[in-house]
């Protein structure tokens, strides 16, 4: 068994992939498979993985193709192959520092025989070495801070970092997905866990370093929410569960959820509302927000 899973979803990415490829080969630490999961890929993807099968890795390579459906469904159709004692999500456009995997297989081995963390944390960087927020995690004198996924914002975690996950944990929590559509936030699944209980250790060095390239997901973001409205609509209705938001607070995600379910066409998902009260009041506001959204969704 691997200590690590380095688990990379792909779609049309194969001018950018090696790049990341070159990063793993670059790893001082060795004891790690990498699955790519190539989400019906049309580009030359496929050809230039088949090419690195046949090197003399240190390291597992495994390749897998399927019928485009999003990154959530790749993520969940993925880990069902992962040998790994933790699972290290690395995007295609992102690459890893040659000490990221030694680093965070020492940050793992300090919690993991913590039964109330499932896994450990650490920071993304730009190229040119600074912190994706602009500033550093607030840590502890030892460099790192324990918090679960909804309290990143307490300790400037709340921009994009990266976590390696207790496998077993982390295969019971599925990313999100709506029929017809290809993309529910992350957060969703994250914030599942972290509402039952289970923490990560963050550290403030920044590992990973990414550049948000223009056919990202990031750079994609108005226009995901209108071809996913359902998907967003469930994010919404999840954070009608998280503790300690306001009423005000509480009142805009229903309005949201309603306003998108409505917009995608399926009012009904309100009766499977995590605040029924909440949402009987923002059903006449969330219904002329609908009406903004519609109008918003045309612009982009």
């Amino acid at each position: 068994m691997p200590f690590f899973t380095v688990f990379t979803p792909t779609y049309n990415r194969g001018y950018i992939l090696p790049k990341l490829y070159q990063s793993l080969k670059e790893q001082g630490f060795t004891d790690f498979e990498w699955i790519i999961v190539d989400d019906g890929s049309s580009d030359e993807t496929e050809k230039i993985v088949s090419q690195w099968l046949k090197e003399d890795n240190p390291f597992s390579v495994r390749y897998l193709k399927k019928e485009n459906a999003g990154k959530p469904r790749a993520i969940n159709y993925g880990i069902q192959y992962a040998r790994g004692k933790f699972f290290f999500m690395v995007d295609s456009d992102d690459f890893l520092l040659p000490d990221a995997l030694a680093k965070m297989e020492q940050w793992c081995l300090e919690i993991e025989s913590k039964p109330d963390f499932i896994g450990a944390g650490a920071a993304k960087g730009f190229p040119d070495g600074s912190y994706i927020k602009g500033v550093a995690p607030a840590v502890n004198e030892k460099g790192f801070v324990d918090a679960t996924n909804l309290q990143r914002g307490d300790y400037n975690l709340d921009a994009d970092m990266c976590e390696a996950y207790k496998t077993e944990i982390f295969r019971k929590y599925p990313m999100a997905q709506w029929p017809g559509e290809k993309f529910a936030p992350e957060q969703i699944a994250l914030n599942e866990i972290a509402l039952d209980g289970y923490s990560l250790r963050w550290h403030s060095d920044i590992i990973y370093q990414c550049d948000y390239l223009e056919d990202g997901l990031t750079k994609g973001s108005k226009l995901l929410e209108k071809n996913n409205p359902m998907g967003y609509a469930m994010m919404y209705n999840h954070m009608l569960k998280y503790p300690n938001r306001s009423y005000s607070q509480k009142l805009r995600d229903a309005c949201q959820m309603t306003a998108l379910s409505i917009v995608g066409r399926h009012p009904e998902y309100l009766f499977k509302s995590n605040n029924r009260l909440m949402t009987a009041l923002a059903f006449f506001p969330g219904l002329l927000l609908s009406v903004r959204r519609k109008l918003q969704f045309r612009k982009v």
